[in-house]
């Protein structure tokens, strides 16, 4: 009950101050928890998606945790301040992730005995997903 309670506070507490991460926020620990709960939720789609091509869920997590993490930080945000072009800064996040998933589905330590070797259409298919339910649900908190 007491993780309900919790989650329902910081998902009412969110909203109320209206943090979506590509607008500017009204609070840094609103925004800091909805760029988080974003790139959770995209790393988490991108990872489930990777594993129908037999990549280890573990390590792909990690990797695309950090990277995602950098490009927020090191690449979207610094493009929006000088840009302030939304649509744009989302399609660069879209190659570079892109980018950060054909360097992870190379990596020998990433991939299952299984592996399938994705093609570059399927990677950036699978980007824009993540990328989509990353940006709905900055919307939504």
């Amino acid at each position: 009950m007491k993780k309900w309670m919790l989650f329902l506070f910081l998902t009412c507490s969110a909203g109320e101050v209206y943090a979506n991460p590509s607008t500017h926020p009204s609070s840094h620990l609103a925004h800091l928890f909805v760029t988080g709960a974003s790139i959770g939720v995209e790393v988490c789609l991108v990872t489930l998606l990777l594993v129908l091509f037999d990549l280890l869920p573990k390590p792909v997590y990690l990797a695309l945790f950090i990277g995602n993490l950098a490009v927020y930080f090191m690449i979207f945000l610094p493009f929006l301040e000088r840009f302030s072009s939304l649509w744009a800064g989302e399609l660069l996040v879209v190659t570079l992730d892109g980018l950060l998933i054909k360097i992870i589905s190379n990596l020998a330590s990433c991939q299952g005995d299984s592996f399938i070797l994705l093609k570059w259409r399927y990677i950036f298919v699978i980007s824009a997903l993540g990328n989509l339910v990353s940006y709905c649900t900055g919307l939504v908190l």
